[in-house]
Parts: structure tokens; sequence; C-alpha cells
């Protein structure tokens, strides 16, 4: 597992923001590695992101709750962490075939509820927040910064009336966990929309890259950051996998840091923090 950092460049003036990526830890009993990892995660960052953005799948089963929100309680954020919820927070994982990834068929067979509202209840306990269907706003010194999530249209839970953004939005970000409805976000004008559920394609070949992504997904944009009409389309690699296929090939496990630049601003952030401009190199 490890931390890879991006810097995307918008092309208009933003707040230079500092953004943990984190998604499909698929915690469970038995996998305290992806649970020790994302507690250690402040270490290895050296520096408090603004905003921690976790994408969904966060447990593969309700063994995994306590263990999630022990280790999601380590994290912090300047501006807030915020949420969204994958198909397995809502229901506990169960055998099917890996050949479903390749033919598109779904098991007929009514998987079990996870305990959503007791991981929801832990999460919120240590100041996460939701963005289920719902947007916020928070503010980074003058600049208005709008948080979008949807829930996982996977299983069909998303609405997507909410997704716009104002004039007075410096930045605008879009979440969800399976990403099959990127291009809302992104014929909203949205400047950055994470994603989780792919894990990367979790086997890839070299020379061709992911062979699903179990979802409307091109494999092209399975993981990693892509531009995607005006907006920045980053798919988290993930750092869990399913009880039931816990294989990967070619998909390094990984949480990522994403630093959003653009354009020359006076706009003052938290904590005394300078704005650099988009050509001055980031200080190791």
């Amino acid at each position: 597992m490890r931390l890879t950092r991006h810097t995307l460049e918008l092309d208009h003036v933003v707040p230079p923001l500092t953004i943990l990526h984190i998604s499909d830890t698929h915690l469970r009993a038995g996998a305290r590695r992806v649970k020790t990892f994302v507690e250690g995660l402040p270490g290895l960052l050296g520096e408090v992101p603004d905003l921690v953005l976790a994408t969904g799948d966060i447990i593969e089963d309700d063994s995994g709750i306590d263990l999630a929100v022990a280790a999601f309680s380590r994290l912090e954020a300047r501006l807030g962490c915020f949420y969204v919820l994958g198909s397995h927070d809502y229901f506990q994982s169960k055998w099917a075939s890996p050949t479903k990834y390749l033919t598109g068929t779904r098991s007929q067979t009514p998987a079990r509820p996870a305990d959503s509202p007791r991981l929801e209840e832990g999460l919120k306990s240590h100041g996460w927040r939701p963005l289920t269907n719902t947007t916020t706003v928070v503010t980074a010194g003058e600049a208005q910064i709008r948080l979008t999530g949807v829930d996982d249209p996977y299983i069909k839970r998303h609405r997507t009336d909410h997704i716009r953004r104002s004039a007075d939005d410096a930045v605008a970000i879009g979440l969800m966990h399976a990403p099959d409805v990127v291009s809302e976000y992104v014929l909203a004008g949205y400047d950055l929309v994470l994603a989780g559920h792919t894990h990367a394609g979790q086997v890839r070949l070299p020379l061709v890259g992911a062979l699903v992504t179990n979802c409307s997904l091109p494999t092209r944009l399975a993981g990693g950051a892509h531009k995607v009409g005006g907006a920045w389309l980053h798919v988290s690699v993930g750092l869990g996998t399913s009880k039931f296929t816990p294989i990967r090939f070619g998909a390094r496990p990984e949480a990522t840091l994403l630093t959003l630049r653009g354009g020359t601003s006076s706009l003052p952030l938290p904590g005394g923090l300078r704005q650099r401009p988009a050509g001055e190199p980031q200080p190791d």
C-alpha cells in the first residue's frame, strides 16, 4: 500500500487545495493491514490536508465497522472530512462467480443488509459528514468550495437533481462511489469528480490495462486522474478488495493526495498559508 501525490491544474483562479482521497478500504475482520495503513496516513502526509474525501465501500461486512471507525477517526482536515457510501456499506459481501465482471451478470440472490446506521453513527461521532445525495459548501478564507455527493449509482440509490454549481463557487467537487454519473458533473461545470469502485480494474495486464471496470466507465479511465471535458476525474485505485476476490495485479493499492492549483489568487487560506502561483513549484 502506498500514498501517491498528483497536482491537478485548473484553468481558472482557485485557492490551492490539498485533498486526501481514500476509497474502497473494504475493512473486515482479518483486514487489519488496511486499518494500520489508514491510521498511519497522517504521518505519511506530513501535513494536515484541506479536505479528506472518502468515496465508499468503507467496509466489506459488519465485522469491519469498528475497524473502520477507529481508522477513519485518525484522519483530520482543515475544512472537514466527508464521505459517500458504496454498495458494500449497505449490503454484506457474499460470494459470486468472478466471471460476473466479464459477463456483467449480477447474482439474483439477495445479500444481507449491513448495519449501515452503526457505521454512519460511528463516522459522524468523529466529525465525518455525509454527502448522500446532497450538497454542502465550505469556505477557505474568501473562497467558496462546493461539495456534492450522490449515493451509489451501482445500486441505483443516486439522485442527480442537485448537481449544479453557483457562479460564487471557486471550486466545485463531486463525489460518488461507482463512477456512473461522471457526465452529469462535467456538464454541470464541476472542476473535480472523485470516485472509487473499480479498483483500477484490480487485474491489469501489460499493454492492455484494465480488463473490466464493473460499471459504465471505459476501461482506459479505470484508475488515476484523467481530464474529461473541462473537469478532472480521479478514480481511486482503492486500498482493499472483496474477501472473495483478494487478488490484485498491476493495480497497487493506494490512497491519493491531490493538489488543486489554478491561476494566481490573493484569496487567503486558513492557517496563514500562502497562495502559490500556478507556475511556482511546490516545496519538497
